[in-house]
């Protein structure tokens, strides 16, 4: 006759480990971002919180026009790396530390690839107004253009470079 103890560790390893899975693989699919900037005002508020879904690295899908991303910053060519304007702080890791430090935005997606670009964008995308966006291509804008740094400074932004889409905005803690 076996120990009740040998008897009962394969279901205190699978009652330990599944929970513990669950959690692994939710952190790999799902980030939470602190929003800190003018940029996204009104729908979204500096330390308002959100939940953003990660986009798998096999394709851009879940992108859709009028949808919140977070995105790699890349400055235009003849510019040097610095903060995006209006994002002072910038959104937050889940670390707590800016996204803005490492190149991250938060941005509302106003054309995908195949749409045409919108008029009157500014100068990065002033003769490609019109034409269709090209294939893992997307134009991006803060809500609030006044203090945003967004696709009419900086041009398109690459699908590889979109981090997640977010999904709601998360209650405050206070």
């Amino acid at each position: 006759m076996q120990p009740s103890g040998r008897r009962l560790f394969p279901f205190a390893v699978v009652a330990v480990g599944t929970p513990l899975l669950g959690v692994l693989l939710a952190r790999r699919r799902f980030v939470v971002i602190t929003v800190a900037g003018a940029s996204m005002e009104p729908a979204y508020r500096s330390g308002d919180r959100v939940l953003v879904r990660r986009l798998s690295r096999s394709g851009r899908t879940g992108i859709e026009r009028g949808g919140v991303v977070v995105a790699t910053w890349r400055p235009p060519s003849d510019d040097p790396p610095g903060e995006p304007a209006g994002t002072h702080g910038g959104p937050r890791r889940p670390t707590g530390e800016p996204l803005g430090a490492r190149g991250w935005v938060i941005k509302r997606v106003v054309a995908g690839p195949g749409d045409p670009v919108p008029e009157g964008l500014g100068p990065a995308l002033t003769a490609e107004a019109g034409k269709p966006v090209p294939r893992e291509r997307f134009v991006v804008m803060g809500d609030n253009a006044a203090h945003s740094h967004d696709s009419r400074h900086t041009g398109y932004v690459e699908g590889g470079d979109i981090l997640g889409v977010v999904i709601r905005r998360l209650e405050r803690r206070w």
